[in-house]
């Protein structure tokens, strides 16, 4: 686990397992966070987790859809800081270059887990 400051914020960074394609995060993870930052080397990009409510959450690819530059969590939204395109905390875009939303991936909430499946990306 580590601890990323960006600005006045912290940002919780957890390093994963990746088992069968899908990564498993407690909800305790959450505790005092909105959102979180999944990383690991099988990964390229980080996965942004960001709890929406006790029973949905968002995982998204923190890859720009512009022009593959990653993007940066802010707290109220992503934003990439090679053409300034923002999106929103389920990735929709918020302002261009970008015109495609972020790639986000399945969840499963269970009772004290959530679960992204990486093979399973969300079109939108």
């Amino acid at each position: 686990m580590g601890i990323l400051m960006e600005g006045c914020t912290t940002i919780k960074q957890i390093n994963t397992t990746i088992t069968n394609n899908k990564i498993t995060v407690n909800k305790t993870e959450f505790e005092g966070n909105k959102f979180i930052i999944l990383n690991n080397d099988q990964l390229q990009t980080p996965i942004y987790l960001n709890k929406i409510n006790e029973q949905n959450y968002a995982a998204l690819l923190m890859l720009c859809t512009h022009k593959n530059c990653d993007v940066k969590p802010t707290g109220s939204f992503l934003t990439c800081p090679c053409h300034g395109s923002e999106f929103d905390n389920d990735g929709k875009v918020l302002k261009g270059p970008a015109t495609a939303n972020l790639t986000a991936y399945q969840t499963q909430i269970k009772e004290t887990t959530i679960i992204i499946d990486i093979n399973q990306a969300i079109k939108s």
